[in-house]
C-alpha cells in the first residue's frame, strides 16, 4: 500500500468538486483507513496529504 493518507469531501462526491468545502482526513492503520481529523478545504487537505506523517504531529 503506497497511499497512507487521503482526504474525502465531508458530504461525499468527487474529491475535486466544491474545493471550498471541508474534507475528512484519513490515515491507513495497516488494516483500514481511519479518520484522524478535518481540513477546511481542498487546498489544506492536499497540503496535509503531502506532509511527512511525523512532520506536524496529529491532524487538526
Amino acid at each position: 500500500m503506497d497511499i497512507h493518507r487521503r482526504h474525502r469531501p465531508v458530504h461525499g462526491g468527487a474529491g475535486h468538486l466544491r474545493p471550498d468545502e471541508a474534507r475528512v482526513l484519513e490515515e491507513w492503520s495497516g488494516f483500514a483507513y481511519e479518520p484522524v481529523g478535518t481540513a477546511p478545504n481542498l487546498a489544506a487537505a492536499q497540503v496535509w496529504v503531502n506532509e511527512l506523517p511525523n512532520e506536524s504531529g496529529p491532524a487538526a
